[in-house]
């Protein structure tokens, strides 16, 4: 073969040989560019039924596009031999690395970080790997990862099962389920990527045996050896991330690839910051002490003390016969570093002025620092709604902190008398409870924008945050000049949070005086937007009208600033929701994401967006991540509950819900979404019960009421169901009620006819809803009738 011609393509040299073929070295002399040529086996492609396989598999793989996944660019045939064509990888195979040696720490944890972003990519489109293992991890001469043949274990399985009943993967990297013959999914990969982890790290298989039943048993039955009876520098949360990995039962592992990476990320951050002191510290000579520049013995570093950053503790240990104390530094052989902080939340400002009618003011200091630090590179913001529950509460700052899951909190009073305010701050380690920084400022009411400012740059520089130009710029940049602006702004959002009609008129009203005030001030805009926006979720104005009130605002914010995150997520939902353009909806997501990874309801929305399209796998990740950012909020667990039950996996559903509720007593869309799930499993008295529940906490909410006529009706209830139908009739009558309000209710009464007609006005009207048609079990008795089909073609769906 080498010097030969395959089509287009000259063979150099052969660079790999195996059970799943043969790979070649080759010249692509249309592109000009290198190449490698996988020739499969003959018998994995014998049938037409393989052949398809065979491209249905390449195809999936092929749709992969990450820096740590060697890319596929086609597949072809050659005199009736199906060959990949991929890209070449100049590099050695982890196998190869690792040659029976430990690598270093942090090499293998980063070496560990890429392998993850891999998989999670794969996950996310649905694509389990099936046999991760050293030699199907490439390491590039850039000293980067590239993880080869996702989805050829699958069909190496496929195409044997029937012959052989063998198993897919190599069996000393398989999980318990794939050895026992299970459905295998996400998991199984991950205790695949534990058992790599581990053998980068000890240069040894964690489970082993000297044929293949004694492997299996191993893997079945007995937990691999401690990291630390092979190395002793393997930092405990580390040893933790792996014994997490290679749990036996795949729901005590990681659920999701990603959550194992944001560890190992973790672990790196703290890790990697080398302080003063470690800096010079020198590699231990043979007989195990470690010494200063200066040749003196290193003693341990004395405990932390207020206002200082503490560093990794060396452990002691006593050596030969004189008792000789001498610092072993096992954490800084491994990674070197003092424990840096990576997450933060900013506690409501407490109102000293004893006026309600200030808390405009204390509410819109945090909500505004929280905005400005969440622009800091590294360090992840705890959302508004996650803090806020802690508004009015006597609380102290690390344990709040400790509830939150950050590492650091900024606690701060406000005095206000006359024109003059009185700022108190306080920054605290919430790890070992350890004041870092605090101040007090007097100030005029006209220096609030310049004082936020001020404390910004503090906080910066005691965490020690690196900025560059770009995101200095960014730091400074000042929305508006004017303080009446600025606090009519406030005072805007102040309304907008009470989330209600009443509410969201104010709301307006003040975004529109603070845009008299500073006609270029884009946040009063975007506010301006978010109000209009929500005027047609709550019945204050059709939707299509309030869709079109805030598209005019919002394409104004982001003509005046297009930095800022926010009115891309709005963007994305006016695109989505009131025009059904799909692609232009992504776009803006993802360029809000970009613009602030850290803004919860950007990944909230989106993942909404995704589910909506169908692409549940992506849209549970970005659920997750709003999660991850807003750990306190009640409307993520809801929507991640309302995910799980159009997949039908309602024991999760419910748990989701649950935690929702935990949050907040009186949620109601969690009594709505769990009455949902209990009308789907049969249970019609309890989905009754829950949906009253809703009702009752709402006040008699319009949209609760519908809902619990469509479940009265399914129930036997009609009688009960006709009455809320009348009900609705008379306020409609009022005032705008939505129409696919309606239609909930006629589908309920199994009229379809009505219920078709009032699906098509919700159509027109682009009523908050009607993008989840396709995937809400509410509708599942009408989906069967064509004009369903038809009104997801209207939607674009």
């Amino acid at each position: 073969m080498i010097g030969k011609f395959i089509s287009h393509y000259r063979i150099l040299e052969e660079i790999g040989r195996g059970g799943m073929g043969v790979v070649y070295k080759a010249e692509d002399v249309k592109l000009k560019r290198t190449v490698a040529l996988k020739f499969l086996p003959a018998h994995l492609t014998a049938t037409e039924e393989e052949r398809a396989r065979f491209v249905q598999e390449a195809q999936s793989a092929a749709t992969l596009n990450h820096p740590n996944v060697c890319t596929i660019y086609g597949i072809e045939e050659h005199e009736g031999q199906q060959f990949i064509e991929m890209e070449y990888v100049d590099g050695l195979t982890l196998r190869q690395k690792i040659q029976g040696k430990q690598l270093k720490g942090d090499e293998a944890v980063d070496y560990a970080i890429q392998i993850g972003e891999a998989l999670v990519e794969a996950h996310g489109k649905g694509i389990v790997h099936r046999d991760v293992k050293a030699e199907n991890i490439m390491v590039n001469t850039k000293n980067q990862i590239k993880v080869m043949d996702f989805g050829l274990a699958k069909l190496r399985g496929s195409a044997r099962l029937t012959k052989t009943s063998s198993t897919i993967g190599t069996l000393s990297y398989m999980s318990p389920e794939q050895i026992q013959g299970e459905e295998v999914d996400a998991r199984s990969d991950i205790f695949s990527f534990g058992v790599v982890l581990f053998e980068m790290l000890t240069g040894r298989m964690p489970f082993r045996g000297e044929h293949d039943a004694a492997m299996m048993y191993s893997i079945l039955n007995e937990d691999p050896e401690p990291l630390t009876e092979h190395r002793q520098d393997v930092p405990a949360d580390l040893e933790r991330i792996i014994e997490r990995a290679l749990e036996k039962d795949p729901a005590d592992r990681y659920q999701h690839a990603d959550d194992m990476v944001s560890e190992l990320r973790r672990l790196k951050k703290k890790s990697g910051r080398v302080s003063r002191v470690a800096a010079g510290i020198q590699q231990p000579s043979a007989v195990g002490q470690v010494t200063a520049p200066t040749g003196e013995p290193m003693t341990a570093p004395t405990p932390t003390q207020p206002g200082k950053r503490r560093l990794n503790p060396f452990p002691l240990i006593a050596a030969g016969a004189g008792g000789i104390v001498v610092v072993l530094a096992a954490f800084f052989l491994f990674f070197q570093g003092e424990e840096a902080v990576d997450s933060m939340a900013v506690l409501p400002f407490v109102n000293e002025s004893g006026d309600p009618e200030l808390d405009f003011l204390s509410d819109g200091f945090t909500e505004t620092l929280i905005n400005r630090l969440s622009k800091l590179p590294g360090i992840k913001m705890m959302s508004r709604s996650s803090v806020f529950r802690f508004k009015g509460e006597d609380v102290n700052p690390a344990e709040a902190g400790q509830l939150l899951g950050v590492d650091a909190v900024l606690a701060g009073r406000i005095l206000q008398r006359a024109d003059r305010i009185t700022v108190g701050v306080e920054l605290v380690d919430v790890r070992d409870q350890t004041h870092i920084w605090g101040e007090q400022y007097t100030r005029g009411l006209s220096d609030v924008l310049s004082l936020q400012d001020e404390i910004t740059r503090e906080i910066s520089r005691q965490l020690k945050v690196t900025l560059s130009g770009e995101e200095e710029e960014r730091l400074s940049h000042a929305a508006t000049t004017s303080d009446e602006a600025y606090q009519l702004y406030l005072k805007g959002r102040f309304h907008w949070n009470k989330r209600t009609g009443e509410g969201l008129q104010k709301a307006a009203e003040y975004f529109r005086m603070a845009i008299d005030s500073d006609p270029g001030y884009a946040l009063a805009h975007a506010g301006l937007a978010d109000a209009y926006n929500l005027m047609g979720v709550y019945h204050v104005l059709p939707a299509k009208e309030s869709s079109a009130r805030a598209k005019a605002a919002v394409l104004k914010a982001l003509e005046l600033d297009d930095q800022l995150a926010e009115p891309h997520v709005t963007l994305a939902a006016i695109y989505t929701e009131d025009e059904f353009d799909w692609e232009k909806g992504e776009e803006q997501f993802k360029r809000a994401i970009e613009l602030n990874p850290s803004y919860p309801t950007g990944h909230q929305w989106y993942g909404e967006f995704l589910a909506a399209t169908g692409r549940s796998d992506e849209a549970f990740r970005e659920l997750r991540r709003a999660q991850e950012l807003d750990p306190l909020s009640p409307i993520i667990p809801t929507s991640l509950g309302f995910g799980y039950t159009t997949r039908g996996d309602y024991e999760e559903g419910l748990r989701q819900l649950e935690k929702a509720l935990e949050l907040d007593p009186n949620f109601p869309r969690a009594f709505s979404n769990r009455a949902l799930i209990y009308f789907l499993q049969g249970k019609r008295d309890e989905a009754v019960a829950q949906q009253r529940r809703a009702v009752e906490v709402t006040g008699g909410g319009i949209e609760y009421q519908a809902y619990l006529a469509h479940f009265l009706a399914q129930s036997g209830g009609n009688e009960e169901a006709e009455e809320i139908l009348r009900r609705v009739e008379e306020r409609a009558e009022e005032s705008h009620v939505s129409p696919i309000l309606f239609a909930v209710i006629f589908t309920g009464l199994e009229r379809k006819d009505e219920a078709f007609k009032w699906l098509n006005r919700a159509v027109d009207e682009r009523s908050s809803g009607v993008i989840y048609l396709r995937i809400d079990p509410t509708w599942r008795m009408l989906r069967a009738d064509p004009r369903f089909e038809k009104l997801m073609a209207r939607i674009g769906l």
